[in-house]
């Protein structure tokens, strides 16, 4: 009974003491300092970061402003995390708490970790490659493939390290791993050339339609900001019964691809309406039952 007396004695007796009051109120004070200091840092840095990439973005295009405004948070979070890290470690060792054992015995048990999670670390090693590299980025449209398979196309939302999200033009949202993404499309990282297929009636003149089309072609680019160059024609692909296919070729910017193509098709088809070039016709082939006598 003495030594159970004894012992809640000792545990009473420091908090009976002014010099375990003036400690830990130093000892709070430090923490906040430490804390103050930290928030500091990080909004200084953020700040320095913001504008470095700000003042090289001046001298980019609009896809290397993109991968900049990418490269600006990843560079943010990072130097948040380290911050935190200094000021966790600094307060621990304050209280005299080894900070090398924790990190010792962190890293046994990551170890451990690492052997049942080696498809996150795939996934954001993946990430990792994604940012700096540029391969894509947030407001491209890109198509993902996976052994030659295309798993999302789409808008690329979000990318993260673990995961990129992708929207479809219907509006789904594809979440990927990182680690899953190993061939990819990207429409908006150059000019791209699309083709534009027009079909036309079988009955018409091609030479009078070729000729024509050189004189309209040209106009497009001075009247649309998308076409980098004058459409090409390319000629005659193909012809059934039905209809003839002109296969023509369009030059747009970066992430114009696809409006590119649905411009380019309207202005044509009422170009050739306007000069009375006729569209293919279906034909209907009449069947009679034969009579049985």
């Amino acid at each position: 009974m003495n030594q159970l007396k004894q012992f809640f004695m000792k545990l009473i007796e420091p908090l009976t003491q002014v010099e375990f009051y003036q400690s830990l109120l130093v000892n709070i004070l430090i923490i906040v300092a430490y804390i103050l200091i930290g928030i500091i840092v990080i909004t200084i840095a953020k700040k320095l970061v913001t504008k470095f990439f700000k003042a090289n973005a001046k001298k980019k295009t609009h896809y290397k402003i993109k991968r900049s405004e990418t490269l600006s948070t990843l560079v943010q979070n990072l130097i948040s995390y380290v911050v935190w890290f200094i000021v966790l470690t600094s307060i621990l060792s304050r209280f005299g708490i080894s900070v090398s054992a924790i990190l010792a015995g962190a890293g046994v048990v990551g170890l451990a970790v690492g052997f049942g999670a080696q498809t996150i670390v795939k996934d954001i090693i993946t990430g990792f490659f994604i940012i700096f590299e540029g391969q894509f980025d947030v407001s491209d449209y890109v198509q993902i493939n996976a052994s030659g398979v295309t798993i999302a196309e789409g808008t690329v939302k979000t990318i993260g390290l673990r995961s990129t999200r992708i929207q479809s033009d219907t509006g789904e949202i594809y979440t990927l791993p990182n680690g899953t993404i190993s061939e990819i499309v990207n429409y908006s990282a150059t000019d791209v050339s699309p083709l534009v297929m027009i079909p036309v009636s079988p009955s018409e003149d091609y030479e009078m339609i070729e000729k024509k089309l050189l004189d309209f072609l040209p106009t497009l680019k001075d009247k649309y900001d998308m076409f980098v160059a004058a459409p090409d024609l390319l000629g005659l692909d193909s012809i059934d019964g039905n209809q003839m296919i002109i296969k023509l070729l369009v030059h747009v910017k970066p992430g114009m691809h696809f409006p590119g193509q649905r411009l380019l098709r309207k202005e044509v088809l009422h170009y050739l309406n306007k000069e009375g070039i006729s569209m293919p016709k279906p034909t209907l082939a009449k069947f009679e039952e034969p009579v049985i006598e």
